[in-house]
């Protein structure tokens, strides 16, 4: 196995610092930071999101989100996965929205296809490659399970968990077969047993950090709520969640162009300049700092610690 050695470059620097202006203006890490509890709010988006119609957001008859693409508005898997979350973290912190939530689930089993598959019914520009309305994504197939296990946890309906092992069962679909299982073998090709989920599923892969990182949350809560009555894809959802681990370890030192993370590796795998945001940098620190607190692996503890340390002026030196 060949871990390719990676050199910042010294155009990156202004990257970085134009990154850090943006991250100034309002953004702040600390407020989804927690040690991350399956049957918890996830993330604290019961606490910290809020959706209000905008230009951008409105909201059908029975209140479920859609969001602009072009002209028009469409049903987001994403949105309303995390839509669902955000209701259920008000939920269990003492609001009432426990029948929001679990409409709004049952509402998202009704965008799955008879695959598992929740389908994009949009086309979507994307800078590797446009996608087409059918396209699929990890990050929707795993935020999806994380609402499924809260759900069914709730309600133990077992429409949900016939709905969450199909949407499992979807996901271990390989990008060849038309699904969104990969692995890193574009960063050298002895990496093939190194397993990745893509949010865009391009090839080659993008690796795209925050939706590999949220769809490991999918499989762990799967895992963790289902393991009793649901062995078997439980099983499933507990090796691939273990398999995804394994790669986190190696990859984050891809996303870290000094001073600041980038959104994916195609400045690694696409020889493109770095694509970064404000905004990803500090979903990538809670999402680590979450993902070591059910992992205990070191290494992610390290990385959240040295990515705190470029946004927060308490930690520099």
């Amino acid at each position: 196995m060949i871990w390719p050695d990676f050199n910042i470059k010294p155009e990156y620097k202004d990257i970085v610092n134009d990154a850090l202006i943006r991250y100034k203006k309002g953004l702040n890490y600390k407020l989804y930071l927690q040690d991350y509890d399956p049957l918890g709010d996830y993330l604290n988006f019961g606490c910290n999101n809020r959706y209000y119609e905008n230009e951008k957001i409105t909201f059908d008859s029975n209140g479920i989100p859609k969001v602009k693409y072009g002209t028009d508005f469409y049903y987001n898997p994403v949105t309303i996965a995390q839509f669902a979350l955000t209701l259920y973290g008000q939920y269990i912190r003492g609001n009432k929205k426990r029948e929001e939530f679990l409409d709004s689930v049952n509402f998202l089993i009704s965008l799955q296809d008879s695959s598992g598959a929740l389908p994009y019914a949009f086309d979507y520009p994307y800078y590797l490659g446009d996608f087409k309305k059918g396209w699929v994504s990890g990050m929707a197939q795993g935020q999806a399970l994380s609402a499924y296990a809260r759900a069914y946890n709730l309600s133990k309906d077992k429409k949900i968990l016939q709905a969450g092992n199909k949407c499992l069962k979807f996901l271990l679909n390989p990008i060849s077969s038309g699904g969104t299982l990969d692995s890193m073998k574009y960063l050298h090709p002895s990496l093939d047993q190194y397993i990745t989920f893509e949010e865009y599923p391009v090839t080659p892969c993008s690796y795209t950090l925050n939706g590999f990182l949220f769809t490991l949350f999918g499989l762990y809560d799967w895992w963790k709520v289902t393991k009793l009555e649901n062995p078997k894809f439980s099983n499933l959802a507990e090796q691939f969640y273990l398999k995804g681990i394994e790669t986190t370890k190696h990859i984050l030192k891809y996303y870290d162009i000094g001073g600041y993370t980038t959104y994916d590796l195609g400045h690694v795998i696409y020889n493109k300049p770095p694509k970064i945001s404000g905004i990803y940098h500090f979903i990538h620190i809670y999402l680590l700092h979450a993902l070591y607190s059910i992992s205990n692996e070191k290494v992610l503890l390290n990385y959240t610690k040295l990515w705190i340390s470029y946004v927060d002026d308490d930690n520099k030196k």
